[in-house]
């Protein structure tokens, strides 16, 4: 439990002239969700401050050194080491809106300055956009890429020296950044790449310029530290401090160094508050192999070949464990049947050939397949044509998403109530067999069945990756004397790395100086009182006095429930999730859950009164935070790699929250058996708040619309100028055409599902003459000269979502069943197509779809367009540029890109939103309008877009009252003014 004492309420008492205190937490669910990263460590913080900016930055920490207050730095949390959790202050960063989240591309994108709240694959996607609109030949990216690489923020690429599969030891950050923004921890601001800054610098902190220029004038006379520091920073290294900036630079440029040291010093010298980095060369010819060996030393002696002799752009290993993965994964079997064949010790190498040309791409091939000829080594079958190279993306894909899925496939296999572990070593590549054979049996030698040693061949880079439990003291004991007999294979045996790539963390703190020496390590004990004598930044992070601080504050993974009970906590989920910012993010939402299952767990008579208390605490806070707020969107199973949807937690509480409410479950069966009746009242409702609108203006309107939500509890809607009116009548069906030529025997005939939303909501106020959404697809269908049928009782009919979403599953499926037999009929048990007009409402008939012959028969709006009416119809651009939001259902049907491309036939250029999901969540977003706020922004529409469009209607009203003028309506308001019949 946390412990309080007077320094802390001091400093969050003195911070609040700076950071208002909405954004300063220390209730217990708060500061326990943000106790936890994706380490296997847990601390809770005495308090969690939200930080905006550079300027909050530099005025908070001359407060916390003169309180004594330890302050940690988090940005996106996704760092294995424990580097990312403290038990004092914790600094997040805040990312809404332009919080750290400016940017500035250079030229043709061979240079970008981006701040610390940028996700890393954001940034590549900016640059890909910069060359596209920009016209320029050459497409730049960024050198690190971790597999976090849509999840990881520029703060703590920095912070770790991140790197990855393809940027080896010359693209990672150290290597790439040109200059940064530095806060220390006096609050002083150091601009490298201003004179003038440099200048006010080296004057006003003379004693520690003069400090790091005397260790760099030591280091640099001591022919044997020197050449140390050079053969470790060779191969990959994040262990201790980036001491090689001692001895890559001369002395008497103190700021250089100084820049140096910063990366990979996660948070315990300075805070970067901004980077310009040197991008690096993307070409776009690609060519991947996967080759399988007799013997992992065979593998790793070919990459050590391909090191020295070719340009090669990757090489990753999997080892025999890894290989067993493989064989649970269809595609990959397919490709490459040979992979169960694989003896006990074989392994497998995937390799990636680039090119800026096709010519260029093939010279590196026949450079890879002549240097591994040569190599002397064994091949699981002798090679008799020549290496399984493929160009094809579909090909070449599966190879990298299987290698990307692995330690996925590890954690989603653990046992329950286990933690995944991923160490992360190199050596020289020439090292790389024997090491790997000797970590394989200590695996052995500890029990660890389902270990794997793979990764970065090419590097010399090893990640082990195992399950953990840290249930009794014999785990932990067992976990300890592992570490320790990997750290001195790695160490002392092959004089390799202990952290490649992760940070040094608390995990590998104890065992900095088994790896560097005393004389070294004594060196990086010096640096960090140079930079922070009264040690606020992160003590303990790196370095640490303490040999078994890596055994304590073990994150615990109590069984909560089956549903996310293989989460990692590794924190992918979050950049997706439209309350990040305003309640709790999905792996926040999963770990309090498991603390509040540890606490109910506990039998009632032997539960204290402590622990009664905060399970008390935690289901009340809980309550809004954890449930009320959550869309239950899915987006956070896109991005998790094993496949979690928490969404589907959420709903399974508010379902048995149901169950135990009778009254609110009647009713809910009364509105489902009634469905047609209670849905007539509201376009008539809506037209009335629309004239009210009229009359009474929006502010009148927008107050009494907060007020008795509110009062209800958040189940009546705050109002906003986009609400829509009544949806019209629905257009008659259309009657079949003599001129319209059946294709393949098949007449043009087509089911239309207009959805409950789309039969109660109309355009907004003002916009009437345009019609409902039925009346614009109906105007694109008759274009195309198609027979348009309405499944029967179409008033009645729901797909069941508004059920669904509030827990009520028995009314969710009843409505469902009723309208699968509907469209069974109507479809003639589907053989003709069936138009759902409302993404979400596809996806969720989709989901609790049971009949098979309608699973192909089902299409959202972009997706019939494009599959059945491009060659029916003319096409025009009739927008300069738009924005689309493509509903996260429709991004989970992987229909994302056909949305783009259909757009892109009725507009010169078109934006994304840059939002995963809006936060709507069908009236969710109404109810608790600062879901949507929250989701909503982070969108940033460019300049000189007039228009934006979606598939759902509700998405839409909030997306419009967000967009600074920029109004959303459905797309096919959009198809529809651009087509005209087929000449």
């Amino acid at each position: 439990m946390r412990v309080n004492d007077g320094r802390y309420t001091k400093f969050q008492n003195d911070i609040k002239s700076i950071i208002p205190e909405e954004r300063i937490y220390t209730d217990p669910v708060k500061t326990f969700a943000y106790g936890t990263d994706a380490s296997f460590y847990r601390l809770l913080p005495q308090a969690v401050v939200k930080i905006h900016n550079e300027t909050e930055v530099k005025k908070v920490l001359p407060v916390a050194a003169e309180n004594e207050t330890p302050v940690t730095f988090r940005a996106a949390g996704t760092s294995l080491s424990g580097q990312a959790v403290s038990d004092s202050i914790l600094l997040k960063l805040s990312h809404t809106g332009q919080n750290f989240r400016k940017y500035e591309i250079k030229g043709d994108g061979s240079e970008i300055t981006v701040e610390p709240g940028l996700i890393l694959g954001e940034v590549n996607r900016l640059l890909q956009a910069h060359k596209i609109k920009g016209g320029h030949d050459v497409q730049y990216k960024m050198g690190p890429d971790p597999s976090s690489i849509d999840s990881c923020m520029i703060g703590g690429v920095v912070a770790n020296n991140s790197s990855g599969m393809c940027c080896g030891v010359s693209q990672n950050t150290y290597h790439t950044l040109k200059d940064m923004r530095i806060v220390f921890v006096d609050g002083t601001v150091l601009d490298t790449s201003d004179q003038a800054s440099r200048e006010s610098f080296m004057r006003t902190h003379k004693p520690l310029v003069e400090g790091v220029q005397a260790l760099a004038r030591r280091v640099q006379a001591d022919e044997e530290l020197t050449a140390l520091i050079k053969k470790k920073f060779a191969i990959k290294c994040t262990t201790g401090y980036s001491i090689n900036a001692l001895v890559d630079h001369p002395v008497d440029d103190p700021i250089e160094i100084i820049k140096r040291l910063m990366i990979g010093s996660e948070g315990t010298l300075g805070f970067v508050s901004q980077a310009t980095y040197k991008t690096v060369v993307d070409h776009p010819h690609k060519a991947s192999a996967f080759i399988v060996f007799q013997d992992v030393e065979d593998a790793c002696k070919a990459a050590a070949v391909l090191r020295r002799e070719t340009d090669v752009d990757a090489v990753e290993l999997f080892d025999r464990a890894s290989l067993t993965q493989c064989e649970g994964h269809e595609k990959i079997m397919n490709l490459v049947p040979t992979i169960k064949e694989a003896p006990k010790y074989g392994a497998a190498l995937l390799i990636e050939c680039r090119g800026a040309t096709d010519e260029e791409l093939n010279k590196g091939i026949s450079a890879v397949e002549k240097s591994i000829d040569n190599a002397g080594v064994r091949f699981l079958h002798p090679r008799t044509e020549k290496y399984p190279f493929s160009k094809e993306e579909d090909v070449y894909k599966v190879y990298w998403d299987v290698r990307k899925g692995l330690i996925p496939m590890v954690g989603s296999s653990r046992e329950a109530g286990t933690s995944v572990l991923i160490e992360d070593v190199a050596c020289e590549v020439d090292k790389l067999g024997n090491m790997t054979k000797d970590l394989i049996a200590m695996f052995e030698k500890f029990g660890y069945d389902d270990a794997s040693c793979m990764g970065h061949a090419l590097e010399g880079n090893l990640h082990l990756v195992f399950s953990q439990g840290f249930r009794t003291d014999e785990e932990v004991k067992m976990y300890s004397a592992m570490m320790q007999e990997m750290c001195e294979i790695v160490a002392v045996k092959y004089q390799g790395s202990l952290k490649a790539e992760h940070g040094t963390g608390r995990n590998v703190a104890p065992f900095v100086e088994m790896e560097w020496g005393t004389k070294a390590y004594d060196i990086m004990w010096e640096l960090k009182e140079l930079f922070d004598p009264n040690y606020v930044l992160n003590p303990g992070v790196i370095l640490n006095r303490d040999p078994h601080v890596h055994e304590k504050n073990l994150k615990p993974k109590p069984v909560a429930d089956p549903i996310v009970d293989m989460c990692m906590e590794c924190g992918f989920c979050e950049s997706n999730c439209p309350t990040r910012d305003v309640s709790l993010t999905p792996r926040q939402r999963i770990t309090v859950y498991r603390e509040i299952s540890r606490l109910q767990a506990i039998e009632p008579n032997t539960r204290t009164k402590e622990d009664q208390s905060r399970l008390d605490e935690f289901l009340d806070i809980f309550a809004y935070a954890g449930n009320s707020t959550c869309a239950a969107d899915g987006m956070c199973e896109v991005k998790c790699p094993v496949g979690i949807n928490t969404g589907e937690l959420v709903k399974s509480i508010r379902n048995r929250e149901m169950e135990t409410a009778r009254s609110a479950k009647s009713m809910a069966g009364m509105v489902a058996r009634n469905f047609g009746a209670a849905t007539s009242v509201v376009p008539p409702l809506l037209n009335t708040v629309s004239m009210a609108h009229g009359i009474l203006g929006e502010g009148v309107l927008k107050g009494v619309s907060k007020m008795l939500n509110k009062a209800s509890g958040a189940m009546i809607p705050v109002w906003n100028p986009y609400m829509p009116t009544g949806a019209p009548k629905l257009p008659a069906p259309l009657p079949a055409r003599a001129d319209a030529a059946p294709s393949k025997g098949i007449p043009r005939k087509v089911v239309y599902l207009p959805s409950c939303v789309t039969r109660m909501m109309g355009p907004v106020k003002g916009e009437e003459a345009n019609g409902g959404v039925a009346d614009a697809m109906m105007s694109i269908l008759d274009k195309a000269k198609y027979e348009v049928v309405y499944p029967e009782g179409l008033n009645s009919q729901c797909c069941g979502m508004i059920f669904n979403s509030r827990g009520l599953k028995d009314q969710s499926l009843a409505k469902g069943y009723d309208l699968e037999q509907a469209l069974l009929k109507a479809s003639e048990g589907g053989k003709y197509p069936i138009i759902v007009d409302t993404s979400p409402c596809l996806a969720q008939i989709k989901e609790q779809l049971e009949s098979p012959e309608l699973r192909f028969a089902l299409y959202e709006p972009s997706e019939f367009i494009a599959n059945h009416l491009i060659d029916k119809l003319e096409w025009n651009k009739v927008k300069k540029h738009i924005a689309v939001h493509v509903p996260c259902s429709s991004k989970k049907m992987g229909v994302e890109q056909t949305f783009m491309k259909l757009a892109s036939k009725c507009a010169d250029e078109v934006s994304g939103s840059g939002i995963p999901c809006c936060g709507m969540a069908g009236d969710r977003g109404m109810r608790y309008p600062e879901i949507t706020d929250s989701a909503l922004g982070y969108m940033n529409l460019p300049k000189g877009c007039t228009d934006g469009y979606s598939t759902s209607r509700t998405c839409e009203v909030n997306l419009s009252n967000h967009a600074d003028g920029v109004p959303f309506r459905g797309l096919v308001y959009l198809v529809d003014e651009a087509t005209s019949p087929k000449k």
